[in-house]
């Protein structure tokens, strides 16, 4: 092979040279397109940590806040939430025995009526109920319809046996004025040591 003469080039030289600048050129354009993506990207990412500190401070106002109503008693709660359930049950027994008795004593042609007394079978059913709604089932009275009658008027208690979960249950429904105002009940296996 002779030895090349480096005053002359071959021909191919200056279309190698141009595919060189092509080549450079479209990498210089490859990046650039690099870089503003990288950049874009960096403010995308920027956006979404400004959002994380907007959460960092909710957390720490939720905390604020949960820290404050630690003193809340959640037993203290649930028993004014019964008491106010009972509340309302007795004052929807009181509403219904009062429509009832203004709409007896309309029928009779009477102006006004007092608070009727319920009868004697609506206080077992009254009673009943109530355990039902306090989540008992299998209700039993224990007490006989003529003691249920005797207490239409006055004071005493209804005896009762009912399950709950399975378990069975016993104690009593007292009775004042002729309306419900207390349930005591208490599992029968409470009586072993």
């Amino acid at each position: 092979m002779p030895p090349l003469d480096p005053t002359t080039a071959p021909d191919w030289l200056p279309y190698a040279l141009f595919a060189a600048a092509v080549i450079a050129a479209a990498a210089a354009v490859a990046a650039a397109i690099g870089v503003w993506l990288v950049a874009a990207r960096t403010r995308s990412l920027d956006g979404r940590a400004a959002a994380l500190d907007r959460v960092e401070a909710i957390a720490g106002d939720v905390k604020r806040l949960a820290d404050d109503r630690g003193d809340l008693d959640l037993r203290r709660v649930e028993h004014v939430l019964i008491e106010l359930r009972d509340a309302q049950v007795r004052l929807e027994d009181a509403l219904l025995r009062h429509a009832e008795a203004t709409r007896g004593a309309l029928v009779r042609g009477a102006e006004t009526s007092a608070l009727a007394v319920p009868a004697p079978g609506a206080l077992g059913e009254s009673a009943v109920n109530r355990l039902i709604a306090l989540g008992y089932e299998r209700v039993q009275l224990v007490t006989r319809s003529e003691k249920l009658a005797e207490l239409g008027a006055k004071d005493g208690e209804i005896l009762v046996e009912a399950r709950r979960d399975g378990v069975l249950h016993k104690g009593r429904v007292l009775v004042r004025a002729g309306r419900i105002a207390n349930v005591e009940m208490h599992p029968a296996y409470s009586i072993f040591p």
